[in-house]
């Protein structure tokens, strides 16, 4: 008997391992699919634990004042070598908190926020979320109607002014519009207190019991609350048109605070954030979790590269976010025992391009790099915790089941997506550019932009695939290899036509930043007379003590691009413009094309008879215009 139970077992066992290898084959991507899978379900019920709290839901202030309660003594924020405690912390929002109840806020109201990189602005976004209130995060960069234009979206009754000087000449230089527009303002010094109202516009009694106000405000203040309500509005960039609203709601901003602990993140972290706290990068991932964690944030007011390992060795930083060009300017620095002696183990962010990613890695000693993507309205983000170099991370085809992200073909002429002969769109190969769409479900919900309805429609794809069917547009290009992992190709607003093919900013600007010489490039399309599409054109920032090499520059391009994707013109300006998040700017750049007239800086043009770039002065381009010149 014992005998036939053992073969009975050994049978079985044989055929779970048949089963096993056979699925493995199938999808080998499996273990990690399920460790996946695990995560969001356990994320999926604690949200559902949250939204259905009473008396109403449980989000991220819930969480701090948890923690304030736990370990009240725990560095929460170090600021310019001052450390704020959770409680500390938590006592200042608190007096916020009492203060706006008294002067009428209530849930649903809506509070505008100019605040630079300040520990005043945690506490006060904090503060105004105990009672409900959603906080419009403004850019402090913008200027004049920009800035005047976010603040209108927002419905804001009142707007609150930081005590950083990072803001002021924004907020002086729309003072006098302010005045016409009813607001109640707010000068908050950096204490969390509103000792100087500004008294040209209003005159605001704000009385505080400080015994009261230093306690926690009762839930029921936020009785109404909905889970999707809107804790923050988040402004997008900008680079095209006018700056929109994002809704970043609890639930997202609960969410976004998980996302790390796949990383293995923990109490026992260190953040350092230089990341803008107005956008989601140094929000919605940095903040969130360092919250959810109980981990301690080092914030600075502003990026600093020669300061940047120096603060993370002083600080024993962990945990380091970054985007765009942020780690081109670190590697552009000295080598420095700092970046050696640190203890920083996870990178998380967007941007860095797979050109310098192993340099980057090895270089600084990062064990692990999380790149990922999505944009501030988007209905759905991707993040690569392999360590797969140059990928924003893999979606197989069981994820794609639950979640079926798709690339589809597009038409530059049309600037649509391409659709079949029943009007359907089409996937593209593995290798093939193509546009990412998600779809807008109530597992996968769009929160949209505030304001005009058609804002947010403008990003909805409709009968992609079937007769109904919502997709929202990313509006950027990526590929998929043949393991499913996908990569950041290019923004649709950057990419151009030339010679009947498409040209990708980004590939073509990390192929140039792999010559030794260039520190930064940025990649754009300008008009030629006479000629269809745009031409490629690239602004080069060189590293110090390099002077530019035309021979070698031609040779690196003509060698690794098609001919098509040449970049035809070279600029060499002494700086490069970027947004506060270092997303590089060309709007200006495009306008001013390649007239030397209009470009005072070093100009060069491709010279194919030559074989190489020569320099362009006004009698070149007047060849050039003059179609003498082969483009």
């Amino acid at each position: 008997m014992l005998l036939y139970v053992s073969i009975l077992i050994l049978v079985v066992l044989t055929l779970c391992f048949i089963i096993v290898v056979g699925v493995m084959r199938y999808n080998p991507w499996l273990s990690s699919d399920l460790a996946y899978l695990t995560n969001m379900t356990r994320l999926g019920i604690k949200l559902s634990r949250c939204e259905t709290g009473k008396p109403a839901p449980y989000t991220i202030v819930d969480d701090f004042e948890k923690m304030a309660k736990k370990s009240p003594e725990k560095a929460f924020l170090i600021y310019e070598g001052r450390r704020y405690t959770y409680s500390e912390v938590n006592i200042i929002a608190n007096k916020i908190a009492n203060a706006a109840k008294r002067c009428g806020f209530k849930c649903g109201d809506k509070v505008a926020l100019l605040f630079g990189n300040e520990p005043a602005l945690i506490w006060t976004m904090i503060g105004f979320a105990k009672v409900g209130v959603t906080c419009a995060l403004l850019n402090f960069n913008l200027r004049s109607q920009s800035l005047l234009h976010c603040l209108d979206v927002s419905e804001a009754s009142t707007l609150v002014v930081g005590s950083g000087e990072n803001q002021h000449a924004s907020f002086k230089e729309i003072l006098p519009e302010l005045a016409k527009r009813k607001l109640v303002i707010w000068q908050q010094d950096s204490t969390g207190n509103f000792p100087d109202i500004v008294r040209a516009l209003n005159k605001v009694d704000i009385p505080i019991n400080e015994a009261d106000d230093e306690l926690d405000m009762p839930r029921d203040v936020r009785k109404g609350l909905k889970f999707r309500d809107p804790f923050v509005y988040v402004y997008t960039s900008g680079t095209t048109g006018m700056p929109k609203a994002s809704r970043l709601s609890h639930k997202k901003m609960m969410a976004g605070g998980h996302m790390l602990r796949r990383c293995g993140v923990t109490n026992e972290d260190v953040f350092y954030i230089t990341l803008p706290l107005y956008h989601v990068s140094a929000l919605f991932i940095g903040l969130s979790n360092a919250i959810t964690a109980g981990s301690t944030v080092v914030l600075r007011s502003k990026f600093s590269a020669s300061h940047f390992w120096e603060d993370c060795l002083k600080y024993e930083v962990t945990v380091i976010f970054y985007i765009g060009e942020l780690f081109r300017y670190l590697l552009a620095t000295p080598l420095s025992p700092e970046e050696a002696e640190n203890k920083v183990r996870l990178a998380v962010g967007n941007g860095l391009g797979g050109d310098i990613w192993a340099e980057v890695q090895n270089r600084f000693k990062i064990n692990k790099i999380v790149e990922m993507y999505g944009a501030t309205e988007a209905n759905f983000g991707i993040m690569n915790t392999e360590n797969k170099m140059g990928s924003v991370g893999r979606w197989s085809p069981l994820l794609a089941k639950l979640c079926p992200i798709e690339l589809i073909k597009y038409s530059y002429e049309s600037a649509q997506p391409v659709r079949d002969e029943r009007g359907r769109c089409i996937k593209v190969k593995p290798g093939e550019p193509g546009l990412l769409v998600c779809p807008v479900s109530k597992l996968f919900p769009l929160e949209g932009y505030v304001g005009k309805k058609e804002l947010t429609e403008k990003k909805m794809l409709r009968n992609v695939f079937e007769e109904g069917d919502v997709y929202f547009n990313s509006g950027d290009l990526l590929m998929r290899d043949k393991e499913y992992y996908l990569y950041f190709k290019d923004r649709l607003g950057d990419t151009f036509r030339w010679k009947g093919e498409n040209v990708a900013t980004t590939e073509v600007s990390q192929t140039i930043c792999e010559i030794i010489d260039v520190l930064e490039s940025n990649v754009y399309g300008v008009s030629v007379p006479g000629n269809y599409g745009k031409a490629g054109m690239a602004s080069l920032i060189l590293k110090a003590n390099t002077v530019f090499a035309p021979q070698k520059v031609y040779d690196h391009v003509t060698g690794r691009l098609p001919n098509y994707a040449w970049p035809r013109f070279i600029r060499l300006p002494t700086t490069m413009d970027h947004t506060s998040t270092f997303k590089q700017m060309k709007s200006k750049l495009v306008q001013e094309g390649f007239d030397p007239c209009l470009v005072k800086d070093p100009l060069y043009v491709l010279d194919q008879k030559a074989k190489t770039y020569i320099p362009l002065d006004q009698e070149v381009y007047a060849k050039v215009t003059r179609g003498e010149i082969r483009l």
